[in-house]
């Protein structure tokens, strides 16, 4: 859709709001007043601001629809791309190329003001080149908050709502205020029990670290009530930066306190909450910064959400309690692809079986070697070191060394949800049968639907196609719906399975998530046989388009389908 606005003044976003804490819960008002109003704000008062589409449709009441579309729980690659046309043309600071998905447009414009690039294949923040020197300069006055926030964001882009504070004094600062905003709402009994409860323990909240999180709600539709934790925090934290910046603007106080949106759900209705001392950034080690926001991520990953009325639920404390009763495995990233995902083309015909071959032990060479596997690698060479074995007398006659390495194993998940046939089963499994045959390799294998069938390894060396197909035909085959993330989530379980070239046959009918997932560095897709190449290509770009806020690299994981 080719979008076209007249007599609009370019907006700077805001994401300062506050939304009542009584009656029931709307954030409808706050989501018009931060993310509407100010991108038809007209240029010419004496006219008001037009948006029009490509057939010269009148699309200014549409602003909303567009933007919320883009903050469901998949990814829509359409509603993407009108979203950022319409961002890069009304907003100040933002690059609607960006590869970010518009639920992170605080975290663009932020960058864009830094004229930073965004990050991508070839373009990566570090603790150590850009979080702490940014936490520097805002301590120091050289820089201002957009660059410690856009920091962060690049680098470790979590789904949460955070508020910076400059050291645990200024947090201190906010305490002591909230104490006098809570005794005020008790004498008038507007404070329930719970709540109250929960605000003095949050009180006794330290702020010494470099972080402390909480979580607020475990879904969307929870702690929602009048006067509830979860709506009367963010209020406070809201209503104090305000104050903060009005006392700011007056010359009265330096700013110490901030908002930081990491993306557009979370800021209007937050499912958790970090609090961020700048000053323990500044003065910490890169290995310690990552790792605490790393932990953050993993714990926003975390199927397991614990509210209660009783007591603050941290929302660190699972994986913290996990990383002291057992040391965490370095993460591996062999065989990552490079950065040609964006020039990539997609085949004007089905792969064959050399292509596919062809591919895979491409990636695999590029993983390297491994200490032990069921993919045996044995080369021989000649050599003058060792005795010829029918000539052992003869020293003019070299011998022969056989050595043997290991691959890294193979792991094919097979999509055998209700959209693949028996016959399209057949053809991948009998494609993956003579890939395996020429690689001469035993495999792990698991189907997959919205269910995942138990692995199982199937010995294909040495044995002969039938043979392996009636060992295949063994394998319980689940059948369903379709759900890819079941499958990643199955692999980063483990570090063995994360060291594999996990190989996913499939149609791509699935629909991507909205939020940052974490993609196994080693899965890589191939398209199931015996189906229409144009559909195929066709589900594969739109899954491919969806992905790039997850890998930006995944086009060139489609194995046998680009060039």
């Amino acid at each position: 859709m080719t979008i076209t606005v007249t007599n609009q003044k370019p907006a700077v976003l805001d994401a300062l709001h506050t939304i009542s804490c009584t009656g029931d819960y709307d954030p409808m008002p706050a989501i018009q007043k931060v993310l509407v109003d100010p991108l038809l704000e007209p240029l010419n008062p004496s006219a008001p601001a037009s948006i029009v589409d490509g057939s010269g449709h009148d699309i200014t009441g549409n602003v909303l629809d567009i933007v919320m579309r883009c903050l469901g729980e998949t990814m829509d690659p359409v509603a993407e791309k009108n979203a950022k046309e319409l961002l890069g043309q009304t907003m100040v600071s933002y690059d609607q190329a960006t590869p970010l998905p518009v639920g992170e447009l605080f975290a663009v414009q932020a960058g864009q003001q830094n004229k930073w690039p965004a990050p991508s294949a070839r373009v990566f923040y570090t603790a150590q080149n850009d979080v702490i020197p940014a936490a520097k300069g805002l301590l120091a006055g050289s820089a201002d908050e957009s660059a410690f926030f856009a920091s962060i964001a690049y680098a470790y882009h979590p789904n949460t709502l955070g508020f910076w504070f400059q050291s645990s004094a200024a947090f201190d600062g906010f305490k002591i205020w909230l104490n006098q905003q809570v005794q005020a709402m008790a004498g008038a009994n507007a404070m329930p029990a719970d709540t109250l409860r929960l605000l003095n323990d949050f009180a006794n909240l330290s702020l010494k670290g470099l972080t402390e999180s909480l979580l607020l709600r475990k879904d969307d539709s929870d702690g929602n009530d009048e006067f509830s934790f979860a709506r009367l925090v963010i209020r406070m934290l809201m209503t104090y930066v305000e104050q903060q910046r009005k006392a700011a603007s007056a010359g009265a106080s330096a700013l110490d306190t901030g908002i930081m949106p990491f993306t557009v759900a979370e800021l209007f209705c937050p499912r958790s909450l970090v609090l961020v001392n700048v000053e323990a950034h500044a003065r910490a080690t890169a290995a310690k910064v990552t790792g605490e926001w790393n932990l953050i991520n993993q714990s926003l990953a975390s199927p397991v959400k614990v509210v209660s009325n009783a007591a603050l639920s941290k929302l660190t404390s699972l994986p913290r309690a996990a990383a002291r009763a057992a040391a965490m495995g370095a993460r591996q990233q062999p065989g990552q692809p490079g950065s040609r995902s964006a020039q990539v083309k997609f085949r004007k015909a089905p792969p064959t079986k050399l292509d596919l071959f062809k591919d895979i032990t491409r990636v695999l060479k590029r993983m390297g070697k491994v200490n032990k596997s069921q993919n045996v690698y044995r080369t021989t060479k000649t050599t003058f070191l060792k005795a010829n074995r029918r000539n052992p007398d003869d020293f003019n006659k070299p011998g022969r060394i056989t050595s043997v390495q290991y691959m890294p194993d193979l792991h094919v998940f097979i999509d055998t949800s209700g959209s693949i046939s028996e016959e399209n089963y057949q053809e991948a499994v009998l494609m993956l049968i003579r890939i395996a045959k020429k690689l001469n390799v035993n495999l792990y294998f698991n189907s997959f639907s919205h269910m995942l069938s138990q692995e199982t390894l199937l010995k294909v060396e040495n044995k002969s196609t039938r043979q392996i197909w009636q060992e295949f035909r063994k394998v319980p085959k689940v059948t369903g719906g379709t759900e890819f993330k079941q499958v990643w989530d199955y692999i980063n379980a483990s570090q063995v399975r994360k060291r594999r070239l996990s190989l996913m046959i499939t149609d791509f009918e699935w629909s991507t998530p909205s939020r940052r997932e974490d993609h196994p560095p080693n899965l890589y897709y191939a398209p199931c046989s015996a189906m229409d190449w144009k559909y195929m290509v066709r589900s594969a770009e739109t899954y491919a388009n969806g992905m790039q806020h997850i890998d930006p690299s995944i086009r060139q994981k489609l194995l046998g389908m680009v060039l």
